[in-house]
């Protein structure tokens, strides 16, 4: 075998296993941002906070002054 070859080979050897190991992190990564939208999805479902009717405070407010022209 060559040393060009060698060299060749290594190189798409290494490029190959960046690739694997960055594939690995990005999938891991959506996995965990899979998971914090679902907790975050069940925080907002059971807080007792909640806001139950959203359009409420906007009825209840004093009426605004009328805008300005131009």
């Amino acid at each position: 075998m060559s040393t060009t070859l060698a060299a060749v080979l290594l190189a798409f050897g290494g490029v190959v296993a960046v690739l694997v190991v960055a594939y690995a992190f990005y999938r891991v990564g959506r996995a965990e941002d899979r998971d914090r939208a679902a907790a975050e999805a069940a925080r907002r479902e059971n807080d007792p906070h909640r806001p139950r009717s959203p359009g409420l405070a906007r009825e209840r407010s004093r009426p605004r002054p009328p805008r300005r022209p131009g």
